[in-house]
């Protein structure tokens, strides 16, 4: 599947066709309607198997790291090294997808939403605790927290697309890190 969601990222929705996905994968055309169903099908798949590869290792991190200055830090160098791949398209392709407004009703909307739902809780419970452990300051909103990080991850999504190289997205990581509300060593 992973030739197909590099063929499905790199040229979005609009320009997706069954027979691109078939040839791709050395079948016929009602073979692969059989086998994953129309196009929507198709692409919420290729979503499916871009969020095993790419985003459930940042939601891994997320749970595991100490702190959660650690936890978005990891986050940010995953989005970094597929960044860098030059193997892979440009950008992100569940956030690219997310914000492009698109898919707001239908099965790929449904399946935006749930691969999203786990990342929002994740974010949102370390938010949560980073205030409690005194991480963030006290008056810190947890939903401002989340909605903060996901803002940077499009906007490191957009910025890729420039190709610059690792250097400046670490610079510009550093950046989005120290601009959370992050409490005073003690």
């Amino acid at each position: 599947m992973t030739d197909i969601v590099r063929l499905v990222w790199a040229g979005g929705y609009a320009k997706l066709t069954l027979d691109q996905v078939a040839a791709e994968l050395g079948v016929s055309k009602p073979t692969l309607y059989r086998a994953l169903g129309d196009k929507d099908a198709v692409f919420s798949a290729a979503l499916e198997s871009y969020y095993r590869t790419y985003i459930q290792p940042g939601e891994d991190h997320l749970e595991r790291a100490a702190t959660l200055r650690e936890a978005v830090q990891g986050c940010f160098d995953l989005n970094i090294d597929r960044m860098v791949d030059e193997h892979l398209p440009p950008g992100c392709f569940l956030t690219d997808t997310t914000t492009s407004g698109e898919f707001t009703t239908g099965l790929i909307a449904e399946t935006l939403g749930t691969l999203q739902e786990r990342t929002l809780t994740l974010l949102h419970e370390r938010a949560e605790r980073a205030i409690t452990d005194g991480e963030l300051t006290a008056e810190t909103r947890p939903e401002a927290v989340v909605q903060y990080v996901l803002g940077q991850f499009a906007a490191l999504s957009a910025v890729s697309r420039a190709s610059p190289g690792r250097p400046e997205l670490e610079q510009l990581v550093g950046f989005m890190v120290a601009g959370l509300p992050w409490n005073a060593p003690h």
